[in-house]
């Protein structure tokens, strides 16, 4: 099943505490915002399932979902930085269909569907010593591993056959990338980070790219942006 997703609207509280005299440097984010989540592909499940398509047998559309965030990073090399996320990821559908077979049941006239999909993720991560302080600030690069959480279930039901839901509990251990462009001229930062693993002829990718941009609200220690 693949998930196309388009980010709509994300605000962020960015909070930076510096101790210039002990040359210690620390930094913590936190955000939140909307998402809107299109899912395409088919789903396959039970030893006679039919290949259900999301959108034309369940009929399921797009819908906005919530997703937070929070990073703490630290001036210890060895010592990794941590970052943790969590996006909602829950749509409804109903379609009227002659026949479809899940979990070894057969589905037929009006069907309703409830897929949760919601994700948490654990990453640990570093950063390449020394590109920071070479580009005077701009650029800064990450690598790590991410731990995927799916918390999450299909259901499907209809009025002539009992609901059927199976339970979409697992984790899956992912390699981590993240680039950050910082414009110190500009109220502007772009950021994007990765995560991938593969297996034969399975593979799952998760991507974020973003323009954040500082807003002028004069508070000491703390900033706000919007990305």
């Amino acid at each position: 099943m693949k998930n196309i997703t388009k980010k709509i609207v994300l605000t962020t509280i960015l909070t930076s505490s510096i101790t210039a005299n002990a040359g210690i440097i620390l930094d913590a984010e936190v955000g939140a915002g909307i998402w809107g989540s299109s899912p395409t592909g088919t789903i396959h499940y039970g030893d006679n399932g039919s290949n259900i398509n999301l959108e034309n047998d369940l009929g399921l559309q797009t819908a906005s979902n919530t997703y937070i965030y929070a990073y703490f990073e630290h001036f210890i090399p060895i010592i990794p930085n941590a970052r943790v996320e969590q996006q909602k990821l829950k749509i409804d559908g109903s379609k009227t269909l002659n026949s479809i077979t899940f979990n070894n049941k057969e589905y037929k006239g009006d069907i309703n569907t409830n897929l949760d999909l919601t994700q948490n993720d654990f990453t640990l991560y570093w950063g390449i010593p020394g590109i920071n302080l070479l580009t005077a600030g701009i650029l800064d690069f990450n690598f790590g591993i991410n731990v995927k959480q799916f918390q999450g279930y299909i259901e499907i039901d209809s009025s002539l056959t009992e609901a059927s839901k199976v339970n979409l509990d697992f984790f899956v251990p992912m390699g981590y990338l993240a680039a950050v462009v910082d414009i110190p001229i500009l109220p502007i930062k772009v950021s994007a980070n990765y995560k991938t693993i593969s297996y034969k002829d399975s593979s799952l990718r998760d991507m974020m790219a973003k323009v954040s941009v500082k807003l002028p609200i004069p508070l000491p220690i703390i900033d706000f942006s919007i990305d």
